[in-house]
């Protein structure tokens, strides 16, 4: 079984793994939810094999009491030592842009869509900053793709987790795996892309200038915090901070447009308050109590020195 986070790059991630070892036995965990609640940990722990992409799911120590578990990743992590294979270049001191980058050094893959469409999915603008924008180029240039369609693709793939749609995010690594093409023209993904794109927008534009930082407070059923804090942060050349009040809990987010400090000592905050909390050194998201985020919020701010 591929367990696979749902953004782009763990659509294509899993594409890639699908590609390499023909196993296509995918799921995807709740969205929004970096960890197996009991109900996707009973489904999982009944495979054989279970594959991890493209997240750092703190219940692989449990599941390998069930199953051979191999973990592909590039998010911050602690070694699973219990697993057949833990590869992630972060245990090694390194960051990586993406998983698909991941997987394309460790299985000697060669680097096509899949591997640019993970890039770009992670690191957005800030792709052409990196080393690994070579291999987007050269990807490109191979085949006769143009920056904009990568990016359009990246959109239209993120288009189903940002409206909750589970079993269309495991559709879309089928999708993907047709060729890019296939996603560019799916007239499905376009109109959710329309959809999504209203109300990021509307969001965004909301958006209050606190001095050091932007914030924004919203109330929206869909999965677009990340989205949301991503255009602010990167808009407006500012850290965002963006907080989403859900019938059943808060969701928090910040991201540093600019590398002005880590993100990592706040993950541990959260997880030292018994949040679930995940992300990489510019991004930081956290799943709180109903009601907790504004005593978050400020020791965050006390944190940052804000």
């Amino acid at each position: 079984m591929l367990v696979h986070h749902w953004d782009t790059d763990g659509i294509t991630s899993a594409a890639i793994y699908i590609k390499l070892h023909g196993e296509d036995n995918l799921f995807t965990p709740k969205i929004g939810n970096f960890y197996l609640d009991s109900e996707d940990f009973d489904v999982v722990k009944k495979a054989d094999k279970v594959v991890i992409l493209d997240m750092n799911l703190p219940d692989a120590v449990k599941l390998c009491k069930y199953a051979d578990v191999y973990i592909y990743d590039h998010h911050r992590a602690s070694k699973v030592e219990c697993a057949k294979e833990h590869y992630n270049p972060y245990l090694m001191g390194m960051m990586y842009p993406s998983c698909t980058t991941v997987l394309m050094e460790r299985f000697s893959y060669k680097p096509d869509y899949l591997v640019a469409l993970g890039i770009i999915g992670d690191k957005g603008p800030g792709a052409k900053k990196i080393e690994e924008w070579k291999i987007v180029e050269k990807v490109m240039s191979s085949e006769n793709l143009r920056e904009g369609e990568l990016q359009l693709a990246v959109e239209l793939l993120d288009s189903s987790f940002k409206l909750n749609n589970r079993n269309e995010v495991v559709e879309n690594v089928h999708l993907v795996l047709q060729g890019i093409k296939e996603v560019l023209e799916n007239d499905k993904l376009h109109t959710n892309l329309e959809h999504i794109s209203k109300e990021i927008e509307m969001w965004s534009d909301r958006a209050e200038d606190m001095g050091n930082y932007m914030f924004l407070e919203m109330r929206s059923p869909y999965m677009i915090i990340s989205a949301v804090t991503r255009r602010i942060a990167w808009g407006r050349k500012k850290p965002a901070i963006v907080v989403n009040h859900k019938d059943d809990r808060d969701e928090f987010y910040i991201r540093f447009p600019n590398n002005e400090h880590s993100a990592l000592p706040l993950i541990e905050l959260a997880k030292k308050r018994g949040y679930n909390a995940g992300g990489k050194d510019e991004v930081m998201g956290a799943i709180l109590p109903q009601g907790k985020s504004k005593e978050f919020v400020k020791e965050v701010l006390e944190v940052l020195r804000w």
